[in-house]
């Protein structure tokens, strides 16, 4: 029996992924599931994206983190949609990692890696904590700094189709360097060079910036990620 590493990398996500979401408190309640997922569904119309094709799940935890992971899941922390000035970064997190998973870059990575992993995996038993360390550590080791970049400029691209401030991916970027998501941001000259690139991107004139949810479903939403 011949398993090619893309059948491996598939089957391994699925697996991983119903496994890893065990250790998960997901969030279900209207006042955020709902604006959670109307920003979703609005970034991926306004970009041709398949609202069906990415699975999005806000996890209780006080961590200020977000990432996209395998089987094009991505996890929001309550913990970061508290720190969000508006909808807009709020977006310019979730485009950065939905830009990843558009791109490829979570899947192939995952991929090239699938051989030794399974082996991993199958030694990590039932334990969660440790299968999502492994997972995390393959999702992280396939995220390279041109990849980061890529990232972030897809992310404000799909700011900018939702008329969305996409400078406020740059802002984002320079908010979050002291909590070290977005992968290798970790010290103020990234931060700083990668919040610099987006400022340097030219963005056709697209009538002014809207604003999707109100401002009362907005402030319920950060109220229920307290």
């Amino acid at each position: 029996l011949h398993l090619s590493p893309t059948i491996v990398g598939d089957k391994l996500s699925e697996w991983a992924w119903d496994l890893m979401s065990k250790s998960i408190r997901e969030v279900e309640a209207d006042d955020v599931r709902l604006p959670i997922d109307t920003l979703m569904c609005e970034m991926c119309l306004a970009n041709g994206i398949d609202t069906a094709s990415v699975h999005i799940v806000v996890d209780r935890t006080s961590e200020v983190n977000a990432f996209a992971t395998v089987g094009r899941h991505l996890v929001i922390y309550t913990g970061l949609i508290r720190q969000m000035d508006n909808e807009a970064q709020l977006c310019a997190v979730i485009g950065h990692e939905v830009a990843h998973l558009q791109l490829g870059h979570i899947q192939s990575g995952i991929r090239r890696q699938a051989a030794i992993n399974v082996i991993l995996i199958l030694l990590s038993g039932n334990g969660s904590g440790q299968l999502n360390e492994i997972i995390g550590d393959m999702v992280s080791n396939s995220l390279t700094r041109a990849k980061e970049n890529e990232a972030d400029a897809q992310g404000a691209r799909y700011l900018h189709a939702m008329h969305l401030d996409p400078l406020e991916m740059a802002t984002t970027l320079e908010k979050f360097e002291s909590y070290g998501i977005f992968s290798y941001l970790t010290d103020h000259d990234d931060s700083k060079k990668r919040a610099d690139r987006i400022r340097k991107m030219e963005f056709s004139d697209n009538g002014p910036y809207r604003q999707i949810l109100s401002s009362e479903t907005w402030e319920r939403l950060q109220e229920s990620c307290r």
